[in-house]
């Protein structure tokens, strides 16, 4: 047989003339031991090749790693508990702040909706009172502008809404 060609299975060791003592061992078996010895003969060229061949394989964890992941786990679990929670509570207070805010802010506006409407009405009742009064005023001059001939555009803006 030469090198690189494939052994028949039908061949024996026995019936090799140079292998006499492995009679009764198909070829196959033979190169199969063959082929291991060779290769646990190489040493550092078997590493690269062992460690291809566990590629497929998973590691098993021992009982102390597994625990050790689990405590971590755990830990990791609850320290995002934790964090979640705190994150629900600024959360819950920022809100109840906003709404405490909007609400003061409402109240101040109809304060002020309600003093604009008082100043409204007080105007009317000065410029009544100006206008009773202007009959029986002695100082009267033609230059002097009365309060209805003035022009706000502020007080406009108000009064047309």
């Amino acid at each position: 047989m030469m090198p690189g060609q494939i052994p028949d299975p039908s061949v024996t060791a026995g019936s090799l003339p140079s292998l006499g003592p492995l009679a009764g061992i198909s070829a196959t078996t033979l190169t199969d031991q063959l082929k291991y010895a060779d290769l646990c003969s190489l040493g550092a060229m078997l590493s690269p090749l062992h460690l291809l061949g566990k590629l497929g394989k998973r590691h098993l964890p021992i009982k102390a790693e597994k625990d050790e992941e689990e405590e971590r786990r755990k830990r990791r679990r609850e320290k995002n508990k934790v964090a979640a929670a705190r994150c629900r509570n600024k959360k819950k207070e920022r809100t109840e702040y906003l709404q405490r805010e909007s609400e003061r802010l409402e109240m101040m506006n109809s304060e002020l909706k309600a003093q604009i409407e008082e100043l409204k009405h007080e105007r009317q009742q000065l410029i009544l009172m100006l206008n009773r009064h202007r009959p029986t005023c002695i100082v009267r001059t033609d230059s002097v502008k009365t309060p209805e001939s003035e022009t706000n555009p502020l007080l406009e803006q108000l009064e047309a809404k």
